[in-house]
């Protein structure tokens, strides 16, 4: 005997749990298939702009991104749609920007996990959550980096930590070998040397991305929070 199917029955709360979900997956998505072409969030509009054809603007894919963006249009999966065309027929249109051209010689179409070049429907039903997010685009690429950019991330890096030894009036050779421990051996040479007066170099720090819910994108960084918290300022009375 045939039994029937339970039905299943899902709160307004979970739905709209499930909603956000989506749309923060279908967010990173986006985010990584632009940073694994090396894009900026201007580079579509900009070849917009120059081939004549209608994308998202670059406001609206930040918001998008970070998966704030509420209900989308048919209008923004139909030119996701022919932004993924044109990356997969090779159609660069007039485009005059030897930059642009640099972008766009190497960019990749987005495709699921089959191979299919995705269309409209495709994109929405990623955004809905009816279509899980292509694997290799559910880890989030390290963005494009100038020498200058890291030098200004290890910059920063070094003085958080003179910050945290001055508040807390530390040891800063003790201090210094204790924030070291904090990284695997591997990686305590270069990161010695970093605290010094080298910088990580873009290949690096790419090396080093390892995003996480804290906010924390590099690894280093994470070893400078770890460090940290078990150096907190000197609190008087």
């Amino acid at each position: 005997m045939t039994q029937a199917k339970k039905t299943i029955r899902r709160s307004y709360q979970a739905v709209l749990d499930w909603q956000g979900e989506s749309r923060r997956a279908f967010g990173k998505m986006l985010l990584n298939w632009r940073r694994r072409n090396g894009w900026t969030q201007y580079t579509a509009c900009e070849w917009g702009t120059e081939a004549e054809f209608e994308v998202i603007s670059y406001g609206n894919l930040s918001v998008i991104e970070q998966g704030k963006a509420g209900e989308l249009r048919q209008k923004a999966f139909f030119q996701l749609e022919e932004l993924n065309r044109r990356l997969a027929e090779k159609d660069w249109g007039a485009v005059k920007s030897q930059r642009l051209k640099d972008q766009l010689k190497d960019a990749e179409p987005l495709r699921g996990d089959d191979g299919k070049l995705w269309d409209a429907v495709d994109f929405w039903s990623c955004y809905i959550g009816y279509m899980a997010v292509p694997k290799l685009y559910q880890v989030t690429s390290a963005p494009a980096m100038t020498p200058k950019q890291s030098e200004e991330v290890c910059q920063n890096m070094r003085k958080r930590i003179r910050q945290v030894i001055k508040e807390g009036e530390y040891d800063v050779s003790q201090a210094i070998e204790e924030l070291i421990a904090k990284a695997p051996q591997e990686h305590q040479k270069r990161f010695r040397e970093v605290l010094g007066v080298d910088d990580y170099t873009p290949a690096e720090l790419s090396q080093l991305w390892s995003p996480d819910a804290d906010g924390q994108d590099y690894q280093p960084w994470k070893w400078i929070v770890l460090w940290n918290h078990e150096h907190p300022p000197v609190e008087y009375q």
